[in-house]
């Protein structure tokens, strides 16, 4: 019995050491890769402590090649600007599957920032308020199907649901009639103008978690979406 319990304790001692072990090198290659990604500014402003231990015990968990990947770009971001990503974003992220993750991905490319935004959006199209022409004037789809371009309506819950977009569609303020609005939109620039009155944008928003995940994010054109877009806002 004690030789039983004297091996079951050597393996239980084992077990924590190859586990730490992996730990090290899970750490080992996020810092690697941040110091690949090298975004250094000039900045001499520290990495406040407590973010970095932080930090250090979460990345120690990330196990996977792709979400280490993305942990190293954060490390490398936050030491050549400190405060660019808050505790409860890490937390966030640790939670992501890879599968999150692109999802998110998909969302961030399909994103659009307005010239004097902070928080990038999804444009989903526009709602026309009712006026008496109105009733005159041929039926008008004013709204884009995501789901064409790779982000389905489970993919936006999924999102909502893991804090990264807020949980309801969002209108604009109305829109001044012929004043051009400048807007990055999927890789492009696009100038937004109303023509009648009663006009305002629906979109989904990025939360503050969302929009500084979003930094991580090497965007690609989508000449698609953007052209479909153009249409439905025509």
């Amino acid at each position: 019995s004690i030789f039983i319990t004297s091996i079951s304790n050597e393996k239980i001692k084992r077990k924590k050491e190859v586990l730490e072990q992996r730990k090290l090198i899970n750490l080992e290659k996020i810092l690697g890769k941040a110091i690949d990604f090298c975004l250094d500014d000039g900045n001499e402003e520290e990495i406040d402590p407590d973010w970095f231990f932080s930090f250090v015990k979460m990345a120690e968990e990330i196990f996977s090649p792709a979400m280490q990947e993305l942990w190293g770009k954060i490390f490398a971001v936050e030491t050549a600007k400190p405060g660019s990503f808050s505790l409860k974003t890490l937390g966030l992220l640790k939670q992501l599957t890879q599968k999150d993750a692109q999802i998110f991905r998909n969302a961030v490319n399909l994103g659009s920032k307005h010239k004097d935004g902070s928080s990038p959006k999804l444009i989903l199209g526009y709602y026309q308020k009712k006026n008496i022409w109105s009733f005159f004037s041929s039926h008008k789809n004013y709204r884009l199907n995501l789901a064409e371009f790779g982000l389905g309506y489970t993919d936006i819950l999924s999102l909502i649901d893991l804090g990264l977009i807020h949980h309801s569609e969002i209108e604009s303020g109305e829109l001044p009639i012929g004043i051009p609005a400048q807007w990055r939109c999927a890789g492009q620039v696009l100038d937004l103008i109303a023509k009648r009155s009663g006009t305002t944008l629906v979109y989904y928003k990025f939360t503050s978690t969302g929009a500084e995940l979003c930094k991580l994010v090497t965007r690609k054109r989508q000449d698609a979406y953007v052209k479909s877009l153009r249409i439905t806002l025509d």
